[in-house]
């Protein structure tokens, strides 16, 4: 029976919940990102304990944890685990530039050096520090995805080495990937580079592609058998709700329903409630849901879209 590494070791997929959030942030803590931007720095394991614990009682299985290697913390997240239950699904990989300085090994090492320090991550287990060194000191814990990034509109020179070094450790492991696209741009040229470097389209998942709302480029996205993840919802900075769902059925309707997911992207403290903020971590959950439910989603399609696809894309 196939397994999938978590924060409570390997699980079968029966022991991941029904509901399963494709793209989430637990911590960040170390790194330039939740300095630049305080409203990033996500630190405290008894803030994010209460905010897992609400998921957990809206119905929430495991979390993909989306910081690779930097701002995670693979401790942190083990101890959240310990005390809800909840499995959480760990990453390694590249995150954008704005969340590394500008001295981090993922601009000095080559490429060759990079895939050994990717790969032990996913077979040795995740370096506590995310190779801050000089010590290596790795967790019992493995990583199960790896992670790109494009930037608005382009994808660096350097991230294209960083997505042929994941592209390798893909050929090896066949370690799901998934990338970050800066407000949905660039999909159609991260696809095409994560083909090039030999990723598997049914192993590759294209987030944040619903803050570009066209139905059309969602639908070209799909078309190259990748899936597609969505988290705009509670966040209407972007854009009202109906839009989202919308899509949704647009992309039902077309057939494109096996390659749809959703996750929350909680990575603000003004998200959480824990930290004074708002809808929290169970906002998909506890309102998003029901709604869809109303608005005419059946159980077939919100089993598909909450617990199939993610389990296709993480461990086909």
């Amino acid at each position: 029976m196939k397994t999938i590494e978590t924060t409570l070791g390997p699980l079968t997929f029966d022991k991941l919940g029904n509901r399963i959030n494709a793209h989430d942030h637990l911590f960040l803590d170390s790194g330039p990102g939740g300095v630049n931007v305080p409203d990033f720095l996500l630190d405290d394991v008894d803030k994010t304990t209460a905010e897992i614990e609400r998921w957990a009682a809206a119905g929430g299985g495991a979390i993909v944890d989306t910081m690779p290697t930097t701002g995670r913390n693979v401790d942190k997240c083990v101890e959240v685990s310990r005390r809800t239950g909840v499995p959480i699904i760990m990453s390694t990989g590249f995150h954008k530039g704005a969340y590394y300085w500008p001295d981090h090994w993922r601009y000095l090492y080559d490429e060759g050096e990079m895939v050994e320090l990717v790969r032990e991550e996913i077979t040795s287990g995740i370096e506590r520090s995310n190779y801050r060194g000089p010590l290596i000191k790795r967790s019992l814990v493995k990583a199960a995805a790896m992670k790109v990034a494009g930037e608005y509109n382009r994808v660096t020179d350097n991230m294209k080495r960083l997505i042929r070094v994941v592209g390798q450790v893909h050929q090896q492991t066949g370690t799901a990937v998934y990338a970050h696209t800066e407000h949905g741009t660039a999909s159609l040229e991260i696809l095409d580079l994560l083909e090039a470097a030999g990723v598997a389209p049914q192993r590759t998942l294209i987030c944040h592609l619903d803050r570009n709302p066209d139905l059309f480029l969602h639908k070209q996205v799909a078309q190259r058998g990748v899936f597609l993840e969505y988290d705009t919802p509670s966040r209407f900075k972007y854009q009202p709700e109906n839009v989202v769902i919308e899509l949704m059925r647009g992309m039902i309707e077309a057939g494109y329903g096996d390659r749809i997911m959703l996750g929350g992207d909680m990575a603000r403290r003004s998200y959480l409630t824990a930290y004074g903020g708002g809808p929290g971590f169970d906002y998909l959950l506890s309102s998003f849901t029901p709604r869809l439910e109303q608005e005419g989603f059946g159980e077939k399609e919100l089993e598909q879209i909450w617990h199939d696809n993610p389990l296709r894309w993480l461990a086909d």
